[in-house]
């Protein structure tokens, strides 16, 4: 018996060993714990097997690491040599000089704007005659396209927004000092994104063949003080002298002022007032009533006379040509407000500028 047991320890014992020796050589798989999607679920234990996305493993199972797996895990980014700014929109209306060789078109496309929307901003120093821009002319340049506008006495949000095709809600924005329900004030000046205004005119028009006749010149010729002066002769024609029709006060032989001898074009103080057409400047100064005078002979019979003006643009002798600032105008002399008091004169004789506008 003691024989038996000692045989059956000894079998058991190798059984152990060969048993252990099996087990050696047995691969056990890892085992993963997968995070699922939904907030602290986990999904049941399964194989591991080769993810790009993170995984992770109980302890003492480690994935092994591959330049594979780093490649299927990396992020790449596309190159990007320059930074790329984001084009942002100007938060105020600037001013812009404009330069010898300057039209509304170039301007425009060099602030990348509607050429109308120049015109529609500066309608009352272009005044309705973008062909008369001139160097040293200051226009404002909208942010967007649009109008900006300068409030008159009595307008209203809605009646702006009207007179523009916008809703009245396009007031109230970035650029304008306004909120719904506060009164407008005469001199505000509005910025109206998607404005439409009135139709533009880009070239001048016509001279009427209705006009009594001007005819032309080869040149003109006059006197300063002691002085012959000459410059370029009459086109034939006379254009608007502020750019538009509008008058202001007295017309010519007005029945309330029949003495009065020209027309007074409505201007605003400060804008450009420009030659009817060429000649040479005979007199450029202080004359009475007449306030700041500059008068222009044209070489052909005629001389217009323009007067009140604040300031000068050009001095006795200078030869000038149609649509040339002449000055700005005025309130100086015999009157009551900025305007133009506009002369035509045959032979010394006054004429009605109205006969002769475009």
């Amino acid at each position: 018996m003691a024989l038996v047991g000692r045989y059956g320890a000894h079998g058991a014992m190798l059984l152990l060993a060969l048993w252990l020796g099996l087990a050696g050589r047995l691969v056990l798989a890892p085992m993963s714990i997968a995070i699922t999607p939904e907030a602290g679920s986990v999904s049941q234990p399964v194989a591991a097997e080769p993810v790009v996305t993170p995984t992770t493993f109980v302890a003492g199972s480690v994935m092994p690491w591959s330049p594979a797996h780093q490649t299927l895990r990396a992020v790449f980014r596309k190159a990007q040599p320059r930074t790329a700014i984001p084009e942002r929109v100007r938060l105020e209306v600037i001013t812009y000089t404009v330069q010898t060789g300057d039209n509304i078109f170039l301007i425009a496309e060099q602030f990348g704007l509607s050429p109308y929307s120049i015109a529609w901003s500066n309608m009352e120093t272009l005044q309705g005659s973008p062909w008369l821009i001139q160097p040293g002319l200051t226009l404002f340049i909208p942010p967007v396209d649009g109008a900006y506008h300068t409030v008159m006495a009595e307008e209203t949000p809605d009646s702006i927004a009207a007179q523009y095709e916008v809703e009245v809600t396009a007031l109230y924005n970035i650029w304008n000092d306004l909120e719904a329900g506060t009164p407008l004030r005469e001199g505000m000046q509005l910025v109206i994104p998607g404005a439409v205004g009135e139709e533009v005119e880009w070239e001048a028009p016509p001279p009427d063949p209705t006009a009594p006749g001007v005819g032309a010149a080869a040149v003109s010729w006059g006197a300063c003080g002691d002085v012959a002066v000459s410059g370029p002769g009459a086109l034939g024609y006379f254009i608007l002298p502020t750019g538009a029709y509008a008058v202001s006060g007295w017309y010519f032989g007005d029945a309330h002022n029949p003495g009065h001898i020209g027309l007074d074009y409505r201007c605003h103080l400060g804008d450009p007032i420009y030659a009817t057409d060429n000649g040479v400047v005979v007199y450029a100064g202080w004359s009475g009533g007449y306030g700041n005078l500059v008068r222009v002979r044209h070489g052909n019979g005629y001389e217009t006379y323009y007067a009140h003006f604040s300031g000068f643009a050009v001095a006795c002798g200078e030869p000038v040509y149609q649509g040339q600032v002449l000055g700005y105008c005025g309130s100086t002399g015999w009157s009551t407000g900025p305007h133009l008091h506009y002369e035509i004169r045959l032979n010394g004789v006054p004429q009605n500028p109205q006969l002769f506008e475009p």
